[in-house]
């Protein structure tokens, strides 16, 4: 069953690139980047030690990259926590300012001629 799978899964792959292949402007678009590959694979061909620098360069710049995203991970990780700490403090505060502003607010309705300010 499985060689059936693998079968039918190919051959569908072919049928799709096949029937692709009738627009004409993927099949320049497929032959530009063949042609370019082609050129590609013989100048690696010829001059395989610019292959072996630019993989080392490729590779240096993702492990770089990797390493700043683990201390910038690091670094918001501790961020989030110091915000998870000071959460509950800071919704403690606002809640405060929001009792006394309403004590306020209640005492002016109650008595408006204590806020009036004669000179």
């Amino acid at each position: 069953m499985s060689n059936k799978l693998v079968t039918g899964i190919a051959l569908g792959a072919v049928a799709g690139a096949a029937l692709s292949m009738l627009d004409r402007s993927t099949r320049e678009t497929t032959t530009k980047k063949v042609k370019h590959l082609v050129v590609d694979v013989q100048y690696y061909a010829y001059n395989p030690e610019e292959l072996v620098n630019k993989i080392q360069s490729t590779t240096s710049k993702v492990q770089s990259m990797y390493k700043t995203f683990m201390h910038d991970k690091d670094f918001y990780l501790e961020k989030f926590n110091e915000i998870q700490e000071l959460t509950p403090q800071v919704k403690e505060i606002v809640l405060e300012t929001k009792e006394v502003f309403t004590a306020g607010i209640e005492k002016e309705k109650k008595n408006p001629s204590e806020s009036i300010i004669h000179l």
